[in-house]
């Protein structure tokens, strides 16, 4: 993959990332109110992290070897997106109070959660909350429709990478 392409790809992944976590606050705080559980503002914190790798990425235009580090490192987070997806669909339903679990206690208690007045990454949704579908599935289904596509993505760069 030429570097050109590939700042070109981070930089648009960046641009995603930073979108659907915009997008996140906005339904959030706009005219739906669908409040956050402890495992969607882990969601939160992969976008944002796979936004800041990809756009570090972008600017970086690393040779071979930088590609496959970027590349396993926005794997890596994109996998943990996958994961918490993934435990929110299947486990979810069964959740009596995530706010008050392990997660929800580890989650409330960083630092970020006062951010913004406690605005962005502050669990306010019980992970049992159903909200009404957008295009048709949940906000969850689509955060793991992304992270999975992101993750195929980040493993053809590094693939891709070995050969070039």
């Amino acid at each position: 993959m030429k570097n050109k392409t590939l700042r070109t790809l981070f930089f648009a992944i960046a641009v995603l990332c930073f979108a659907l976590v915009a997008g996140a606050y906005w339904f959030q705080h706009g005219p739906q109110q669908q409040q956050p559980c402890p495992l969607c503002i882990l969601q939160r914190y992969a976008y944002l992290c796979i936004g800041f790798i990809a756009l570090l990425g972008a600017i970086h235009g690393p040779a071979i070897v930088g590609r496959q580090i970027y590349a396993a490192l926005l794997a890596l987070f994109a996998a943990s997106g996958v994961g918490f997806t993934i435990w929110q669909l299947s486990k979810g339903d069964t959740m009596q109070s995530c706010l008050s679990d392990p997660v929800g206690e580890f989650v409330q208690g960083l630092p970020s959660a006062q951010w913004f007045e406690g605005k962005l990454f502050f669990a306010t949704g019980g992970c049992a909350d159903k909200y009404p579908p957008t295009f048709g599935l949940s906000l969850v289904a689509w955060s793991l429709i992304c992270f999975s596509v992101l993750l195929v993505i980040f493993v053809a760069v590094a693939l891709r990478s070995k050969t070039k």
